[in-house]
């Protein structure tokens, strides 16, 4: 049996492990100024979408949990960041 892989994300500054939900993988770079929270469309790796600077501060020994159409982790000033997840209906 022969694996290949369908797509590679970019590279990551400290990734947590990545997390998916509804076709969608979330992958949180820890980053060195501050930490970026990536959606990936699980199957082609199109980025839907990027925090930017929106995280004032990195983030280390985090992961990442979803639950109720968000997604959460903490940095590493103790702040719970809470990114909402669209939901079809």
């Amino acid at each position: 049996m022969l694996l290949t892989p369908a797509w590679i994300s970019r590279d990551l500054v400290n990734p947590a492990p990545p997390a998916i939900a509804n076709g969608v993988v979330f992958a949180l770079e820890a980053g060195g100024a501050h930490a970026t929270l990536y959606a990936l469309d699980a199957a082609t790796g199109k980025q839907l979408y990027s925090s930017g600077d929106a995280i004032g501060t990195s983030t280390r020994l985090a992961g990442l949990s979803i639950g109720d159409g968000h997604v959460f982790f903490t940095t590493h000033d103790n702040t719970l960041y809470s990114f909402g997840i669209p939901l079809e209906h």
